[in-house]
C-alpha cells in the first residue's frame, strides 16, 4: 500500500462521452431464459447502459470527443498541453499505441510525454497519480485520458449475461501546476497480484494467442471467446470489493487525518448497486454523499467514478462552486485505490453523446 500528496496541483477540468446509443437490458430479454434478465437488473441496479455496439465507435473516439470538449468550452490552448496519457483495456490496436493517434488527432503537437496504461476499474486514479508525478518531474498540464468501449460485444446477438453489467465510455481530465490555493490531490493505491486470476480476460494476448485458440478450438473458440473472454469469479469478486475497498478507504483516511464528513460527495467504482451499497455502509458514508449512476451508465470500468462527477451536472445537481470528492475504485489486478481531489464544478463538464468514429484508412484487406 503506497500513500501519495500532491501539492499545487490542480484536476482543473473534467469532461465524459459515452455513444449515442443507449441500450435498455431488459430489451435484451428473450437472449436469456425467462425471467432472468429482470433479476439480473433488479440485483445489480443496471438497467440502462451506452453501448458502441453496431457503431464502431471506440475507446479513443469517446476520450478525444471528451478532450475536444474542454478544449472548445473551456478555452483551453491545445499548446499548453505537455503529458497526455490514455488508461484503456480496449486500445484501438496491438501497436502502436493509441496515445499517439490521440496526440496526432487532438493536434497536441508540443506534447511530447505520450504513453498508455492499461489498468483497469481503478484507471482513473492511476492516470491522476501518474500526471501528478509527471508533474512534479517537469510537466505544467497533463491531459490524462481513461476509457473503454466494445463495438463487438454482443456480436452476431451473442452475449453473456456479465456483458449486461457494462457500459462504454471516454473521461478526460486535465491536471495541471497551480498557483491557486487548492486542497492537495491525496491517494492511496493498493495491489493484490497474487489474485489476478479473479478478473482475467487470458486469450488474445502473447500467452494464449487467438492463433492457437483457432488452432484448437476452430471457429467455435473464437465464439466462445467473443461471449465469454471475460472471466469474473464473482463470489470471490464481491468479497474482495467488500472488504479490500473499506479496508483502504479506512487506510487512506487514517494516514491523511481525514474524515468522511469532510467530502461533499463519495464516489466509488459503480461495480453493481449491491457492492457499492455494502461499501458505503462498511464506510459509515451517509446515503446522500453516495453517488450512484450505475442505473443509467452501468459498469464504465475505469471511468465510472468521473461519470458519477460529471452525472452531477448533466443533472443540474450542481452548476458551480468547488466541491471535495472521495473517490474509492476496485478491480482487475487486483487493484485498489483511494483519491481525495477538489474539482471546481465550473469546469466539471455534463456527459455528451458521440455518435462518429475515426476513419483509420484501414480495412482488412489494406495490409495484406
Amino acid at each position: 500500500m503506497n500513500f501519495f500528496e500532491f501539492p499545487g496541483i490542480d484536476v482543473s477540468a473534467l469532461a465524459v462521452a459515452v455513444p449515442d446509443n443507449k441500450q435498455i437490458n431488459m430489451d435484451l430479454d428473450s437472449i436469456f431464459p425467462d425471467g432472468e434478465v429482470k433479476k439480473f437488473c433488479e440485483n445489480t441496479g443496471i438497467w440502462e447502459r451506452y453501448t458502441s455496439v453496431g457503431m464502431g465507435i471506440t475507446a479513443s473516439d469517446l476520450c478525444v470527443a471528451a478532450a475536444n470538449k474542454i478544449f472548445d468550452s473551456l478555452d483551453v490552448d491545445r499548446a499548453s498541453i505537455d503529458g497526455l496519457i490514455f488508461i484503456s483495456q480496449t486500445p484501438d490496436y496491438s501497436a502502436t499505441p493509441t496515445s499517439y493517434v490521440i496526440q496526432h488527432r487532438l493536434q497536441l503537437e508540443n506534447c511530447g510525454l505520450v504513453y498508455d496504461s492499461n489498468i483497469g476499474c481503478t484507471g482513473f486514479h492511476f492516470g491522476i497519480q501518474m500526471a501528478c508525478a509527471n508533474i512534479m518531474g517537469g510537466c505544467n498540464r497533463v491531459l490524462v485520458l481513461v476509457g473503454d468501449a466494445e463495438p463487438e460485444r454482443g456480436w452476431d446477438r451473442k452475449i453473456s449475461k456479465d456483458s449486461l453489467l457494462f457500459g462504454d465510455c471516454g473521461v478526460a481530465a486535465i491536471v495541471e501546476r497551480t498557483k491557486k490555493d487548492v486542497p492537495p490531490i491525496q491517494m492511496c493505491l493498493h495491489a493484490i497480484g497474487r489474485d489476478y486470476k479473479k478478473i482475467l480476460n487470458p486469450y488474445g494476448g502473447a500467452r494464449h494467442s487467438l492463433i492457437n485458440l483457432y488452432k484448437e478450438r476452430g471457429t467455435e473458440g473464437l465464439e466462445k471467446l467473443f461471449v465469454n473472454g471475460l472471466i469474473i469469479e464473482g463470489a470471490d469478486v464481491f468479497t474482495f470489493s467488500i472488504t479490500e475497498a473499506p479496508k483502504v478507504a479506512k487506510a487512506f483516511l487514517q494516514h491523511f487525518g481525514n474524515h468522511v464528513e469532510r467530502y461533499d460527495y463519495v464516489s466509488i467504482h459503480q461495480a453493481n448497486q449491491m457492492i457499492v451499497s455494502h461499501v458505503a455502509k462498511r464506510l459509515k458514508i451517509p446515503q446522500e454523499k453516495v453517488l450512484m449512476s450505475l442505473n443509467r451508465y452501468g459498469n464504465t470500468r475505469g471511468g465510472s467514478v468521473a461519470v458519477n462527477i460529471c452525472d452531477l451536472v448533466s443533472q443540474n445537481l450542481i452548476l458551480q462552486s468547488e466541491r471535495q470528492f472521495f473517490n474509492l475504485s476496485f478491480g482487475t489486478g487486483l487493484s485498489v485505490a483511494a483519491l481525495g481531489m477538489q474539482m471546481d464544478m465550473d469546469r466539471c463538464l455534463p456527459v455528451i453523446n458521440v455518435k462518429d468514429s475515426f476513419d483509420d484508412g484501414i480495412d482488412n484487406y489494406t495490409y495484406f
